[in-house]
């Protein structure tokens, strides 16, 4: 499969998260940017879930670089 371009947005902060209360739904998550217009993706539950699994093993990863208090 060839590789797809890659667009990159900087982010400025997430504006607002959707989330369907139907397993099949789907989620919308927002997000500002610094350009001249801001980001919504939408994302099939497979994707939402692929995401929070991303998430919670990059939060354990950078917990390990972090001082204990």
């Amino acid at each position: 499969m060839p590789k797809k371009p890659t667009i990159e947005l900087p982010v400025v902060r997430p504006t607002m998260i959707q989330v369907s209360g139907d397993p099949r739904g789907e989620a919308a998550i927002a997000f500002e940017t610094a350009g001249d217009a801001d980001v919504l993706l939408v994302l099939p539950m497979t994707a939402l879930v692929a995401l929070e699994a991303m998430l919670a093993k990059a939060s354990q990863e950078q917990a390990k670089h972090q001082p204990r208090q």
